[in-house]
């Protein structure tokens, strides 16, 4: 519910980058997006390019990239901000424009649906005018530079044209003015022509404009003042937006720290709606053997000019978590999270999971660790009048364990269950159990390569039965970072509640890992990083 995407979407993006000299990196990008909804579109792109610190004011960089794309039946939900790619332009284009408060900006709402629209840049169900299953394919070349024209004022430029395929153009231009130490202005314009693809919806032989002005200011301690003008030229028309808000970080005792912030969009035209939101939120960690955290995010929407119901909403979320150390091993967990949004003209829906878990890790070895979890889900939405009031309702309980025997072996164990009671359309009752049980085991080959096995068996009611059995081969790219490759020889797609983030389905597959712990973000503390002065 807190991801900035629709639901039934499917996502991939990477980037990376190598030193080639001193003043010469290599980068690369791909991306994949894909509407698995009926008609939905797809993208893939590929990219890569050279950036070259000319001097120590001026920077350039050249690519190129290849992009194919199939259109969709309605807008395809891109996960592009209002520029395409901001490389050449020295910096993030808006620090605002990521949503302020609640980080997604002015959330439209779906005409056909009810629910706030996310990713689609505020343009609802807005359509292209291209035929769905319409083929585009582009190769464009790049170049950018960024230019520090003096300490206060920085430039940046960046110019792409097709080489060969559809017709693909684009030109932007970036400027951020130093106002005092904590202060910015900032000011980005794109203009595309041929293949224009703004705020999730795809077009060709049209032209599309974006423009955003602000300024930025951190002037206070743990403060960030942010207002901006925001333009988007898309092809339902222009729309035109001023947002404003103010985020504050401050110490209310030893131990309690407090957090608030507001943003409020005011629409100067176009067809989105005027916005408000606030946050606030309280962490604890006076006392050694507690922590604690609440949060609280309302959010409310008016209505949408252009749609014949009032599309108005208020938009609760509020988040709450703690923690009790037993003793030196164990540690009790709790968690709740609850989402509602109230509709002006219909019903509300409503989602709240609890969660309460029992951690076992052994401070003064690392042979074992594990953690226990029940949880509670319950799910309802009366905002569709003609299928009735839906409802959900689950118990999910659920062990993993780790077991670390010797130096190069690594055990993973998982055992879960879930029961699920539904109300369907019309009030038809359902009702669905299962279980799972899981596990994998990895040995390390050398220090930075190793081989796994993984194997799955879940068993759904009345006794039916899906294994799944796989092979992997990793490699350690970083301290902590961990890359994996493998291909299961059979599989099933399981209930993500029971799974836990493992890949059961039949065929190849990439796994990533990170470990971290809390110091992962205290890097400048010369008691957690050894190698600072102290």
């Amino acid at each position: 519910p807190a991801a900035p995407l629709n639901g039934g979407r499917g996502e991939a993006r990477a980037q990376g980058s190598i030193k080639m000299a001193d003043s010469l990196k290599l980068q690369a990008d791909a991306l994949a997006s894909e509407d698995r909804n009926p008609g939905g579109g797809t993208r893939k792109a590929v990219g890569i390019g050279l950036q070259w610190l000319a001097t120590e004011r001026l920077t350039l960089d050249a690519g190129l990239r290849t992009q194919r794309e199939t259109v969709g039946t309605q807008a395809n939900g891109w996960l592009t901000q209002p520029f395409a790619d901001t490389t050449g332009l020295t910096g993030s284009f808006a620090t605002g424009a990521g949503g302020g408060a609640l980080g997604f900006g002015n959330q439209a709402v779906d005409p056909a649906t009810g629910l706030p629209v996310i990713g689609q840049g505020g343009l609802g169900t807005a359509t292209s005018s291209l035929p769905a299953g319409t083929r585009l394919r582009s190769d464009t070349a790049r170049v950018g530079l960024g230019w520090r024209a003096t300490e206060r004022i920085t430039l940046g430029a960046e110019v792409e044209h097709e080489v060969s395929g559809d017709r693909q153009r684009r030109i932007a231009l970036g400027a951020d003015y130093l106002l005092a130490e904590r202060t910015r202005l900032y000011s980005r314009l794109e203009r595309q022509e041929g293949w224009v693809s703004l705020a999730g919806i795809t077009e060709t032989g049209r032209s599309a404009n974006a423009l955003v002005l602000g300024v930025d200011s951190s002037y206070l301690r743990d403060t960030q003042v942010f207002s901006e003008y925001r333009l988007r030229d898309a092809i339902s028309g222009r729309d035109a937006q001023m947002a404003a808000g103010i985020r504050q970080g401050f110490d209310l005792a030893e131990g309690l720290r407090a957090t608030a912030g507001y943003e409020h969009i005011h629409v100067l035209s176009g067809n989105t709606a005027r916005a408000q939101a606030i946050a606030l939120g309280l962490d604890y960690t006076a006392d050694p053997l507690w922590r604690g955290s609440t949060r609280l995010e309302l959010r409310r929407s008016g209505d949408v000019a252009s749609t014949p119901t009032d599309e108005g909403f208020t938009t609760t979320l509020w988040q709450l978590m703690a923690a009790r150390k037993l003793d030196r091993d164990w540690t009790l967990l709790a968690r709740n999270y609850l989402l509602r949004t109230d509709y002006d003209a219909r019903g509300d829906v409503l989602q709240n999971r609890a969660q309460l878990g029992l951690a076992w890790r052994p401070v003064d070895h690392n042979r074992f660790n594990a953690l226990g979890k029940i949880e509670h889900k319950f799910e309802r939405d009366g905002s569709n009048a003609t299928s009735g009031t839906l409802q959900s309702k689950a118990w999910i309980v659920s062990t993993v364990a780790d077991w670390h025997p010797s130096r190069p072996w690594w055990l993973t164990g998982r055992l879960a269950a879930k029961w699920q009671t539904d109300t369907l359309e019309a009030g038809v009752p359902s009702r669905f159990n299962a279980q799972l049980l899981g596990g994998r085991v990895v040995y390390d080959i050398t220090e930075r390569w190793d081989i796994g096995a993984m194997a799955a068996l879940q068993q759904g009611q009345q006794g039916a039965r899906q294994h799944a059995l796989g092979l992997e081969a990793g490699y350690l790219l970083q301290t902590n970072l961990w890359l994996s490759a493998g291909v299961n020889h059979s599989g099933f797609r399981a209930d993500a509640d029971l799974v836990g983030g493992e890949y059961t389905q039949k065929g190849a597959y990439l796994r990533l890992r990170f470990k971290f712990d809390e110091t992962l973000f205290r890097s400048r503390n010369p008691q957690i990083n050894r190698s600072l002065d102290r």
